[in-house]
């Protein structure tokens, strides 16, 4: 069973995420990383998209890569940022002669150092153009993201959910979110999105987080706009500074499973390229009865 038919079917799904990367000492950290992905057996794996597009033939060589080698289903990140259409159905063309069945269709975010997104004069400026204009040409599973905090360019939450429910119309089959760490605010967010007609499946994006520099001011997490709660402060604080990375893989597991026992649609884990956290998340949910292997 594919992850989008265990979606369909109310079936949770796990999945974790990577990042092309940029320096080549780091591309050791990621196959070391990728190396440990069959025994963690993920329904699927997806891989982003740099800012302005700065990774698109990595994220397509990489994609290849990991779906025909490790035989796990593989999503890619694309978006509309720096691309004209042609330059959009070129990359979709490489994609599909990959082999590849699912695509991540984002807005993406401007390069470094700049701060308004501008789009391509012959592209599209909203992931939910980006959507329609696959779905007219293509056959590909389409996911989108939501932001169960807002959006930060967004004018209210309200409408930022009349976007997720744009790009539903348009042809998305699911939507993992933005990361966060307050199951409440997810909730709140479902509920209203499910008023508002949203009936695609709401993956969760999470991430585990193994330092405090995560967390600072200019840190990782602060720079994806998610809130902190004092909650995760007082967490990580806590305590040796050497079990941080425990502590904040302790944390994510109880977030994981209060989710997981709320019916959340999948939990999808920003891994950061790295296996360790990953894989101490995944072994602790399947120890308290989530994402059952096939041979279990």
């Amino acid at each position: 069973m594919s992850f989008i038919q265990k979606l369909q079917a109310r079936v949770p799904t796990l999945s974790y995420e990577f990042l092309p990367p940029k320096a080549p000492a780091d591309w050791a950290t990621l196959y070391g990383t990728l190396a440990e992905l069959p025994k963690m057996a993920p329904d699927f794996v997806s891989v982003t998209y740099g800012a302005g597009g700065s990774t698109r033939q990595k994220t397509v060589d990489l994609v290849s890569r990991i779906q025909s080698e490790l035989e796990v289903e593989t999503v890619p990140h694309l978006t509309c940022v720096g691309h004209s259409r042609d330059e959009l159905g070129e990359i979709l063309t490489l994609l599909q002669n990959a082999g590849i069945g699912t695509i991540m269709a984002l807005r993406g975010d401007p390069p470094r150092g700049d701060t308004q997104f501008r789009p391509n004069p012959d592209g599209f400026a909203y992931a939910s153009d980006l959507i329609a204009y696959i779905q007219s040409g293509y056959k590909f599973q389409l996911g989108c993201s939501y932001y169960p905090e807002k959006h930060p360019e967004a004018v209210s939450l309200a409408k930022d959910i009349e976007y997720l429910k744009l790009k539903q119309d348009n042809g998305a089959a699911f939507a993992t979110s933005q990361l966060f760490f307050d199951n409440a605010v997810f909730y709140k967010f479902r509920d209203l999105a499910a008023k508002a007609g949203v009936t695609i499946p709401l993956v969760v994006g999470l991430l585990p987080v193994t330092s405090a520099n995560q967390l600072a001011p200019t840190g990782f997490v602060r720079r994806c706009g998610a809130d902190v709660p004092q909650k995760l402060v007082d967490c990580i604080a806590t305590g040796d500074p050497k079990g941080v990375l425990q502590r904040g893989v302790d944390y994510a597991i109880a977030q994981c499973d209060d989710l997981l026992k709320n019916g959340v649609a999948g939990v999808h884990l920003y891994t950061m390229n790295r296996s360790t956290a990953t894989a101490r998340v995944t072994q602790a949910l399947r120890s308290l009865g989530h994402f059952p292997l096939v041979n279990d």
